[in-house]
């Protein structure tokens, strides 16, 4: 059995063994789920990138850089609109 400490603040730090066994990589959020016994469940949250393409669409994927030059091209439209005003 792996054990932590929680600290007066609330804080733990997951044992590498739970860390291993979850998948989890640094920084990665961590959802927390409390049952009905006083135990909890705790699983990493997946990224976006992880869900890409887990939701069927008609609308093409494109690239993330295609994503962002079309943000920002938007962004640059919306701020020279704003700036005629």
């Amino acid at each position: 059995m792996v054990t932590s400490t929680l600290t007066d603040k609330g804080q733990t730090t997951v044992p590498q063994e739970i860390r291993e066994a979850m998948g989890a990589s640094p920084r990665q959020r961590l959802i927390w789920e409390a049952c009905k016994d006083g135990s909890a469940v705790v699983r990493p949250m997946p990224s976006v990138l992880e869900l890409a393409g887990s939701l069927k669409s008609e609308v093409p994927f494109t690239s993330i850089r295609e994503e962002t030059e079309a943000a920002t091209d938007a962004w640059v439209t919306e701020s020279s609109k704003r700036s005629r005003r």
